[in-house]
């Protein structure tokens, strides 16, 4: 959200062989990288997130995805 605050957009990169890029980045042992974030500038922002303007994904209620203290423990 600060990011977006600042005209900045963030895309969340993870289709990519996780050891050639822990080789790049010269990873220790054992590091397996799960995303790379792309964070910048950006002209505009999409009406809404592009998993669901593709649809790929729907929308889900923020209390079906939070829980407390343990793994499906609702609040």
């Amino acid at each position: 959200l600060a990011a977006r605050v600042e005209g900045l957009g963030m895309g969340w990169v993870s289709l990519f062989e996780p050891q050639a890029l822990a080789d790049l980045l010269g990873l220790p042992p054992g590091a397996k990288p799960l995303a790379v974030l792309c964070l910048g500038p950006v002209e505009a922002f999409y009406p809404a997130p592009m998993l669901q303007l593709e649809g790929w994904a729907e929308p889900r209620p923020l209390g079906d995805m939070l829980y407390e203290n343990a793994w499906g423990v609702s609040q």
